[in-house]
């Protein structure tokens, strides 16, 4: 499965070691829940466990790549969320993997196999 998703926001895994309020890391989930409401029509996924890969894709400065992990574990509840995956425990997603890069705009591509 393959999806392309508009970043909403641009979060550095930073922001979290800054302190972040706990409703701050929500109104992140609740803006990225948002914004993949057309993802609720996907087939779900049936097989576990799965790998990930999400490449991280920005049209201004990049990220480090650890410091994309906060989007990507964001982007991985709302696949939960949307009943996509079924939970995202190690018993469901084997590996994750992740990638940063220049692109045309600030996106993020996921591979789910």
């Amino acid at each position: 499965m393959k999806l392309v998703l508009p970043l909403p926001e641009k979060i550095s895994t930073n922001t979290i070691y800054a302190g972040k309020h706990w409703r701050t890391r929500a109104r992140h989930k609740e803006r990225y829940l948002a914004d993949t409401v057309e993802w609720k029509n996907l087939t779900p996924i049936t097989e576990y466990p799965v790998e990930i890969t999400y490449i991280f894709r920005f049209k201004g400065r990049l990220l480090d790549t650890t410091n994309v992990a906060y989007m990507a574990k964001v982007v991985e509840d709302c696949l939960v969320a949307h009943g996509v995956l079924s939970n995202d425990s190690p018993q469901y997603v084997g590996a994750t993997h992740l990638y940063s890069e220049k692109g045309a705009r600030d996106e993020v591509e996921i591979y789910v196999v």
